[in-house]
């Protein structure tokens, strides 16, 4: 039995000990408060690994490991050879942990999809009631870029995308938004094949520029029902990976 056993965990052979993992989670608390106390906020610059390890009194391994496990959750943003800060992206924050949600589940194209329509219905009736100038504003550029570049499907796309993320800020709801972004993320693979099948991207641009004036014109109820319209008009086009 234990050679058996031994044979199975060869693969895990590379796997390295986690350091003190105690200790990390303590030095992560640590952070924690620092943020909910308002001495660290987004877009701080983050105290240093020697700095830290001093006034901590912990080594500075165990504070490089800390930091690194701050960074996969996207609340550190660490470029190699420069100073690291609090991220002031509340989306980052939720990428990584649905990245790895979508892995261990092996979710579906088709239910990420699904979820997106029940957000972005409703942070399109939000962006109808909120929207400032500046957001519509926002809103028009990207729909006028879209159609310069209609001929373009990948270009469209980019515009397309940055008018779909102008709603989610016009909402003024930063849970939803972020939610919506970390969802959008996952699916910009799909969102590359789905455009590519669209033979004329005129029925798209016009249906982004009805849900904008609904928008503009304050009307929730209608903006919404567009909004799912274009959603279900695309549906279809779905592959589960």
């Amino acid at each position: 039995m234990a050679k058996d056993k031994d044979l199975k965990e060869e693969k895990f052979l590379d796997i390295k000990p986690i350091e003190k993992l105690v200790l990390i989670d303590h030095i992560i608390e640590t952070i924690g408060r620092l943020i909910a106390s308002g001495k660290l906020k987004p877009g701080d610059v983050v105290p240093s690994e020697r700095t830290l390890s001093n006034l901590l009194k912990v080594s500075r391994n165990s504070v490089r490991q800390a930091l690194k496990a701050l960074d996969v959750l996207g609340v550190l943003d660490i470029k190699p050879g420069a100073r690291t800060y609090l991220n002031t992206s509340l989306s980052n924050l939720l990428v990584n942990p649905m990245k790895f949600m979508t892995l261990l589940h092996d979710l579906k194209t088709r239910e990420l999809f699904q979820t997106r329509k029940i957000i972005e219905v409703e942070l399109t009736k939000l962006a109808a009631g909120n929207a400032s100038e500046e957001n519509l504003a926002e809103m028009a550029g990207f729909l006028n870029n879209a159609k310069t570049h209609i001929k373009n499907k990948n270009q469209y796309l980019e515009y397309e995308m940055g008018f779909h993320e102008s709603i989610f800020k016009a909402s003024g709801n930063r849970v939803l938004s972020a939610l919506m972004a970390s969802i959008n993320n996952l699916l910009l693979e799909s969102r590359k094949k789905t455009v590519k099948y669209f033979p004329d991207l005129s029925l798209s641009l016009k249906q982004h520029d009805e849900i904008y004036v609904s928008i503009r014109d304050n009307n929730s109820e209608k903006a919404g029902k567009l909004m799912l319209e274009h959603l279900n008009s695309i549906e279809h086009l779905i592959e589960d990976d």
